[in-house]
C-alpha cells in the first residue's frame, strides 16, 4: 500500500491501531509531509503499531510483500486496522 494519511474521520484525536498477522512486511512511517524520507520498520506476525496525537497525520504505507509461507496463515498477510469512525 503506497504512502497515505488516514484523515477521513471526523475526529482525529483517537489513535490508529494496526495489527499484523501472517507474512512479515516493511512498514513505512513518514512525516506529515509526503516528500520527506520515511523510517522503515519490519513487522512480523502479532506486531501491533499504534500512532496518534502529533503523529496521527504522518504518511505511512507498506512495501510490496516478499513471497513466503507463514505456518498459521499460509502465504498471506492480514492487517487489521482499528480507528474511531464516528
Amino acid at each position: 500500500m503506497s504512502l497515505h494519511q488516514d484523515k477521513d474521520e471526523r475526529d482525529l484525536r483517537a489513535p490508529i491501531v494496526s495489527l499484523s498477522l501472517g507474512l512479515p512486511a516493511v512498514f513505512l512511517f513518514g512525516t506529515p509531509n509526503r516528500k520527506d524520507r520515511t523510517q522503515r520498520h519490519r513487522l512480523v506476525h502479532g506486531d501491533v503499531v499504534v500512532w496518534g496525537g502529533a503523529s496521527r497525520l504522518r504518511y505511512h504505507g507498506i512495501l510490496p510483500l516478499t513471497a513466503g509461507h507463514h505456518p498459521q496463515i499460509g502465504p498471506w498477510r492480514i492487517n487489521l486496522t482499528f480507528r474511531r469512525a464516528g
